[in-house]
């Protein structure tokens, strides 16, 4: 039996807890900082998503698993950026929002429900920081970090 594995994170970052969700839900906003992707669903429990790049290649995919607006969006993840990840079944991405002050929230990340240390964990590892602190950046600072 694989070991379970998951990944965690915790990130705060000066915008309240509404602007905090509206950057995680927002399709124009996602495309900043999720390597280009934009978010297309209908934020709804049971509803699909995906995440779409250049020429609506859906990176990754899946089913809205919980929604409670500002508080906690749960979805499967299914990766597609390349063949590796493919092969592997679906994991669960859980976001988890509370106020940190009156201008501050605190944004609680679980990339879990791997089947070991799969290549969608192992390529999810090092993206989740990186995405998350260029989230924090494009709410507090207007724009996102510079990866490129």
């Amino acid at each position: 039996m694989a070991k379970n594995v998951a990944i965690t994170y915790d990130i705060y970052i000066g915008a309240p807890v509404a602007k905090v969700w509206n950057g995680i839900v927002d399709g124009e906003l996602t495309r900043h900082y999720v390597y280009g992707t934009r978010l297309e669903s209908k934020l709804k429990k049971g509803a699909p998503y995906a995440y779409v790049g250049d020429g609506n290649f859906k990176v990754v995919d899946g089913e809205i698993l919980e929604i409670e607006p500002e508080a906690r969006l749960v979805m499967s993840w299914k990766a597609h950026w390349d063949d590796s990840v493919a092969k592997d079944r679906p994991s669960r991405v859980t976001y988890e929002l509370s106020a940190g002050g009156p201008s501050t929230t605190k944004l609680h990340l679980v990339h879990d429900d791997f089947e070991g240390q799969t290549a969608t964990y192992s390529g999810s590892v090092d993206g989740w920081p990186l995405m998350m602190s260029s989230l924090k950046s494009l709410l507090e600072a207007g724009k996102p970090l510079a990866t490129e």
